[in-house]
């Protein structure tokens, strides 16, 4: 919750088995608060990992492990394919859980949420990736700025990335969701955005428009949970699109990635009526290096 104690973030020291992982999952769980007044709005939240804990802590770099959308004012419990980060989780690790909640003790909508993630390991050979290599953890994209030191472009740096000689697939694993709206012409939650993961300047496009929000089995819920929206539904994990990428990478050298955000058909999109919030796209990025 939000308060006096900020507790929108929750950071946890956890040991993960060692073995060989057929499957890997996390069990996400979302229960209500003793007093049973759960946040009564959609909140975004994520949960990720440390992965330099030994350096200075402005320096952390953080890989997100999963997206999800709070239920308006209900419980959920969602199960998550985590088998291709199956690597990643060996040895004793730092995760962090946050939840953009406003509410907290005492509040007139709500008093929060109660977190518990757990994982699942299945015995067997591994499935997962060789390696992991994180492109961008969580960050927020300001979208549909008309001004060129505002632009998508200008937000974003590519990265070189350097790809082991002995790969012979690699998958890119975007989660991107939009968010804020006040009108028609301001996009981000309601309108249809196409998402481009360029490597070496040939453009991989992902658009994750939910349109199935009403088929969510956390339901009924309150609000308009029931709404379609730019990837994502209350009461759900966006889970975001894999794009095989191994065409554009050449085992050995280095890959330059980068990402723009486009309307649906491919136009840019200019935000002519903008309110107080402009809209925005939360995304992260990382690489499944196979050999």
């Amino acid at each position: 919750y939000f308060g006096d104690q900020n507790l929108r973030n929750l950071r946890s020291e956890v040991t993960f088995p060692e073995g060989e992982w057929a499957q890997v999952g996390m069990i996400l769980g979302l229960d209500c608060p003793e007093s049973g007044l759960c946040d009564h709005w959609d909140r975004y939240g994520s949960v990720q990992m440390n992965m330099n804990p030994e350096d200075d802590e402005a320096d952390w770099e953080w890989v997100e492990l999963a997206r999800h959308i709070t239920p308006y004012r209900i419980g959920m419990c969602n199960y998550i394919d985590m088998t291709s980060m199956a690597g990643l989780l060996t040895g004793t690790r730092t995760l962090d859980s946050f939840i953009d909640t406003w509410v907290g003790p005492g509040h007139a909508q709500g008093e929060g949420w109660g977190v518990t993630v757990r994982f699942v390991f299945y015995p067997g050979p591994g499935q997962g990736a060789d390696e992991v290599i994180n492109i961008w953890g969580r960050r927020s994209i300001t979208v549909g700025e008309v001004e060129a030191d505002a632009s998508v472009e200008s937000q974003v740096t590519p990265v070189a990335v350097a790809i082991p000689e002995t790969t012979t697939r690699v998958i890119a694993h975007l989660i991107a969701t939009g968010h804020s709206f006040g009108n028609a012409l301001n996009c981000a939650e309601f309108c249809e955005m196409r998402h481009d993961v360029i490597v070496n300047g040939e453009a991989y496009s992902s658009n994750p428009w939910r349109p199935d929000c009403e088929s969510n089995p956390v339901s009924p819920q309150y609000g308009t949970w029931e709404y379609d929206r730019n990837g994502w539904c209350p009461g759900a994990v966006a889970v975001g699109t894999e794009l095989d990428i191994t065409s554009s990478v050449t085992p050995g050298n280095d890959a330059t990635i980068d990402f723009e955000i486009l309307l649906a058909d491919g136009q840019e999109y200019d935000n002519t009526s903008p309110v107080d919030l402009l809209p925005y796209t939360i995304m992260s990025l990382k690489l499944y290096v196979y050999e």
